[in-house]
């Protein structure tokens, strides 16, 4: 397992109780359609946008790559009750994703595993789609990541994927000076959301390309999910003093944090999240 895969492994089995309480079930962006929309309906929000990029059918296998604790798996099944995977080096997330696939009955259709996104393990052509919901920014190598998608996909199969990008590409000496200037920002935000790297939309489609793929489409949603660490924001201070177990105040003022960081960050125009789309 890559030193990254470990990390993330370590980072996710200490904090998806607690960030249960702060970002719901789905613990990932929403998409905010409007003012009115709330995180439960964005982040839901946000898995039907994914799934209107992928032609996902009853006879579809999937698979979810980071699949957390198995919301967005759930519904894909749900709304086009096909077959579907998911795998996560978290042990917890694992635990958590198979008791709630057996207690909605859907185990065997909806199916769990340890396993790293970088080698999962599959057979070569196995999947129609291979989803990666904001996972990619914590595995150590990207360009691994797209060619084991491409592997296990059959020919005509669609990867899409979604996550933290970073927008603004600085030139060398600027980017030092950025990097030297905002170094124990950065710190803060590995500390509290793992030691991950976000790269640019233009990056990750040439990374796709070389990969194997063809009909890559990258979409910026960056405006639509910005609302999110407010709302992250506003649950860990309103659950955080009601937390037991390892999640410690000190975690959860450093959860806040990072939701500060990152949300500063986005408005700089530095970072911002986008979706990409690519065939086999």
């Amino acid at each position: 397992m890559s030193p990254m895969s470990t990390s993330a492994r370590v980072h996710y089995n200490h904090v998806t109780d607690a960030w249960k309480e702060f970002m719901g079930d789905n613990l990932h962006f929403g998409y905010f359609e409007n003012g009115a929309t709330d995180l439960p309906q964005a982040t839901d929000l946000l898995v039907d946008k994914m799934l209107a990029l992928c032609n996902v059918t009853s006879d579809s296998r999937v698979l979810d790559v980071g699949c957390g604790i198995g919301a967005p798996a759930f519904r894909i099944h749900e709304k086009c009750k096909c077959a579907i995977i998911g795998i996560s080096t978290s042990e917890r997330g694992i635990r958590l994703a198979a008791a709630a696939s057996r207690e909605k009955g859907y185990d065997d259709a909806v199916q769990f595993r340890v396993a790293d996104g970088l080698d999962n393990g599959f057979p070569n052509d196995y999947f129609d789609i291979v989803w990666v919901m904001e996972s990619s920014h914590l595995m150590a190598d990207r360009q691994k990541l797209f060619r084991e998608c491409f592997r296990v996909l059959r020919n005509d199969g669609v990867l899409v994927l979604c996550d933290l990008m970073l927008l603004k590409i600085l030139p060398l000496h600027r980017e030092i000076a950025h990097y030297l200037r905002h170094g124990f920002q950065y710190l803060q935000l590995f500390r509290t959301w793992g030691n991950g790297r976000v790269y640019s939309l233009g990056y990750c489609c040439n990374g796709l390309i070389q990969a194997g793929f063809h009909e890559v489409t990258a979409i910026d949603i960056t405006e639509k999910t910005l609302p999110t660490l407010r709302w992250w924001r506003q649950n860990a201070v309103q659950h955080g003093s009601r937390l037991s177990g390892g999640f410690t105040k000190s975690d959860v003022d450093q959860f806040i944090i990072g939701c500060n960081i990152l949300e500063k960050f986005f408005m700089s125009g530095m970072f911002g999240y986008g979706m990409l789309r690519a065939v086999k």
